[in-house]
């Protein structure tokens, strides 16, 4: 893979360099001052960064529909932090590892992995709401006493990227991890006993007021300590990032414990993400079909829905268009508002060449969900199938203009250049282009697209010229801060 060798270079080149040695830093304690040093701004920057790091090097699953469960999932939990960190950005990682972790400024991964091997929404929940807390009490502030400055935001973010995906097996991150300065770096961006402690009590109590069960938690990290014991030295990576111990366990149990008990019951959406992981992450299409076709025959499933719901996406992906449109119908039968199901109702009759159907059923789709973004996707890319580039490109900018979160749907970006090219606004189409390229970490590849844009200056006026001027300034900038590491 030279374009992660390259990457990797670049950061060992950036960490050699690095002026302070762990020994040489004070630590603040918890909720002292020392979190002061580095703004909440400066921290988003670097998660942003960070993200776009972990993307570059192919780290994030970008599934629309399973990021917007995941996002609508933490902030039921968010919204009940009494912590002023209000913006969070939840993504999958593109690993089977069980793992999540929580990067500055509220970005939180979660391993597609751990999403499996919940058993239900509320184990999800759990660890989200354990990573939630470790925003809100900043325990990453302390690794910020390694860059001194906001000026280091792109060479700590690429050294946190490098951490997070060595931790993962990544080419990238061992090449990072073999330099000392990296594996002291780690050690301080590693909690504390106290960090994780201070985490599930905050956890534990945000599941209690978003009425999640409180002791799932230590229910969930007892199941993978105990799995743990069974494979010997192939702990998850989740207990070695966050050390489980039984007194720990007992201690969360105890604090779980003062909170009023109930039937817990997880969502039918929590079921359908479930299931869409497992057919997404699938290296065999075909026989995930025949074991969901075989489990909806013995009764093997947790959620009937949620696994009719499976087998109609393994056979699209399959091109068995007749048999997963009769599932999808049934399933509209009984549940005609489910935006899983009409969506890819929609998708079907698109992969399927009935474009004019598709597009009718995107259309009455979005009336009544006019500012989702997983479906604004999936609508412009039917639409472009369909060569109706002006469409799509109205449908498109005017999500964006109610605010639509394009960093979780970066490719929403490739989708616009696609249209403004076929329009024949080649400099917009290069423009959407470097904001597409930046978005996934190649910066050198915006750069080059901003520069082509402004070789086209008879199709910009003057306000678009200096805007992306002014853009291509910013991405140099950020560019020398990492190489004049080197």
């Amino acid at each position: 893979m030279p374009r992660l060798k390259r990457l990797a270079l670049l950061l060992l080149g950036a960490l050699a360099t690095l002026p302070l040695a762990a020994e040489d830093i004070a630590l603040p304690e918890i909720g002292a001052s020392g979190g002061a040093l580095v703004s909440p701004t400066q921290e988003r920057h670097t998660g942003e960064a960070v993200v776009r790091n972990i993307r570059r090097a192919g780290g994030i699953l970008d599934d629309p529909l399973v990021t917007d469960y995941l996002n609508h999932l933490g902030y039921r939990l968010v919204s009940h932090s009494d912590s002023a960190q209000k913006d969070f950005r939840f993504f999958i990682v593109n690993d089977g590892g069980i793992n999540a972790f929580a990067l500055p400024g509220g970005f939180i991964g979660v391993n597609y992995g751990l999403f499996l091997a919940s058993e239900s929404e509320n184990e999800l929940a759990s660890v989200m709401a354990h990573e939630i807390a470790h925003v809100t009490q900043r325990h990453h502030a302390r690794a910020y006493e390694l860059a001194q400055s906001a000026s280091n935001i792109p060479v700590m973010a690429a050294i946190i990227a490098a951490i997070i995906l060595g931790s993962q097996g990544s080419e990238l991150g061992q090449a990072a991890l073999t330099s000392l300065a990296a594996g002291n770096i780690q050690r301080q961006l590693d909690f504390t006993r106290a960090n994780e402690k201070e985490a599930d009590y905050i956890g534990i109590a945000l599941l209690a007021d978003s009425g999640f069960n409180p002791a799932s938690m230590a229910d969930f990290f007892h199941k993978l300590e105990r799995e743990s014991r069974l494979y010997g030295s192939s702990a998850p990576e989740f207990l070695r990032t966050h050390p489980v111990t039984e007194n720990r366990i007992a201690d969360a149990l105890n604090r779980a414990a003062r909170y009023p008990q109930r039937a817990w019951h997880s969502s039918r959406n929590y079921y359908l993400m479930r299931m869409r992981l497992q057919v997404l992450t699938s290296r065999d299409p075909e026989a995930t079909r025949r074991q969901l076709q075989r489990d909806l025959k013995n009764g093997r499933y947790i959620d009937k829905a949620a696994t009719r719901y499976g087998l109609a996406l393994a056979l699209m992906a399959t091109r068995r268009y007749d048999e997963a449109r009769r599932i999808l119908d049934q399933l509209l039968n009984d549940d005609d508002g489910r935006i899983a199901y009409l969506l890819e109702r929609a998708r079907l009759e698109s992969l399927a060449g009935n474009h004019a159907e598709a597009l009718r059923r995107f259309a009455a789709t979005l009336e009544n969900y006019p500012a989702n973004g997983p479906l604004t996707f999936a609508y412009a890319q039917a639409l472009l199938e369909a060569k109706k580039p002006a469409r799509a490109r109205e449908l498109i900018l005017a999500w964006q203009k109610r605010g639509g979160d394009e960093s979780s749907i970066p490719h929403i970006y490739e989708l616009l250049a696609e249209a403004e090219s076929e329009l024949g606004h080649q400099a917009l189409s290069h423009v959407a282009m470097g904001e597409y390229y930046y978005r996934i970490g190649q910066t050198h590849q915006a750069i080059r697209q901003l520069n082509l844009a402004l070789e086209r200056k008879e199709q910009l006026d003057f306000y678009n010229t200096s805007r992306i001027e002014a853009r291509i300034d910013e991405l140099r900038q950020e560019l020398a801060l990492l190489t004049t590491m080197r």
